[in-house]
């Protein structure tokens, strides 16, 4: 790891202890969107990783943002999922050959001047075969006009921009930036959820929406391979969620060992075990975010990877809360919390069976060739 690297990681260390640790009961249970906190974690670079230079980003990988996100999850599940989204819409614009469009929003959304939301849970479905396309473009003279409705959508608000497709006339696809206070677009609280309530979750609405060819990301004869470019970062980003959730749930299990290490020897996912697993998964993640850095996409080993972190998420919780027993089991415990997180990362898109599904299908695809 470089000077710089560890520098940034540090500092994004200190600022959770600092910053975010005394606001995790409040972003769980009373719905605490924490938006002063992702401003200031942009300050110091926490979006920025993986940005170019040129755009205000810190040029240091893939790799780098992952562990970004995997030292907020340590402390707080529902944050590193915002961290994920804002992340992840900055991959979107860097891997965009629209110069306009990367212009117009990269810098912001690297140094979190703009929070910014990913909108392509939908997207990502549908071209898996599991559900219709909600939104529709009609082509004008500089752009799209979109129209119809996402249920869910993370980190927006009223100043805030997100990415998401939309299905032209001609049964094509179109990816673009929207402002969430563009003309004929709402925002509207969704069911509530048991956990990742402070994550300003909410269903958008479009009717008619503008959208200039300036905010394409990716015009209908580019969108196959923007899909191609984008899709391993979108998911490898991910597993910063699930390691920090990880971290978290070993640490809990190990402080309860001080004291019950002669009973819980008897449960299954000892730490140690967990933390051998996590030491491999990461070293994938690591090797697989560098590969996407240099363009190279296998998606299989991606999905397997990102499935795997699925489980052993899962695993983990469960791990904390029987370990830590009845204590793990009181509302404002960690371990409760945990738990909760833990489900959400099995099955934010994509989910477990979405990813499984893929699998399947990629795994098949070979067997036939």
């Amino acid at each position: 790891m470089s000077t710089t690297q560890s520098a940034l990681l540090h500092a994004v260390q200190a600022h959770v202890q600092s910053t975010l640790r005394p606001l995790v009961d409040a972003i769980d249970r009373e719905k605490l969107y924490p938006e002063s906190y992702l401003r200031e974690l942009g300050a110091l670079g926490g979006f920025a990783a993986s940005g170019a230079k040129e755009y205000g980003g810190l040029g240091l990988g893939l790799a780098t943002q992952i562990a970004v996100i995997r030292e907020v999850g340590r402390e707080c599940g529902s944050t590193a999922f915002m961290v994920w989204c804002q992340a992840a819409c900055a991959w979107y614009l860097l891997q965009s050959h629209n110069p306009k469009v990367r212009a117009r929003y990269l810098a912001d959304v690297l140094q979190g001047k703009v929070l910014a939301g990913t909108g392509m849970s939908n997207t990502v479905k549908h071209l898996a075969g599991i559900e219709k396309h909600f939104l529709r473009a009609k082509r004008t003279e500089n752009g799209y006009a979109v129209s119809g409705g996402l249920p869910w959508v993370s980190n927006l608000g009223d100043n805030h921009v997100f990415a998401a497709t939309a299905l032209t006339e001609d049964g094509q696809y179109v990816m673009f930036m929207l402002r969430c206070d563009a003309e004929g677009l709402s925002l509207k609280p969704c069911a509530e959820f048991c956990a990742l309530e402070g994550t300003r979750t909410l269903s958008v609405a479009c009717r008619e929406v503008q959208v200039h060819d300036d905010d394409v990301l990716a015009q209908p004869n580019e969108f196959q391979a923007f899909i191609h470019r984008i899709k391993a970062g979108f998911i490898l980003l991910q597993i910063g969620i699930g390691a920090g959730i990880i971290d978290d749930c070993i640490r809990l299990a190990e402080d309860s060992n001080k004291t019950n290490g002669a009973v819980n020897a008897f449960l299954d996912d000892a730490p140690q075990e967990l933390q051998q697993q996590l030491n491999d998964a990461w070293h994938a993640t690591e090797r697989l975010a560098n590969a996407a850095d240099a363009g190279v996409h296998e998606l299989l080993p991606v999905l397997e990877l990102r499935a795997a972190a699925a489980e052993l998420t899962l695993a983990a919780a469960q791990s904390a809360a029987l370990h830590t027993g009845a204590r793990g089991y009181l509302m404002h415990h960690a371990a409760q919390r945990r738990t909760r997180e833990a489900l959400f990362v099995a099955i934010v898109t994509p989910a477990l069976k979405h990813l499984r599904k893929e699998i399947a299908a990629l795994q098949a695809e070979r067997v036939a060739a």
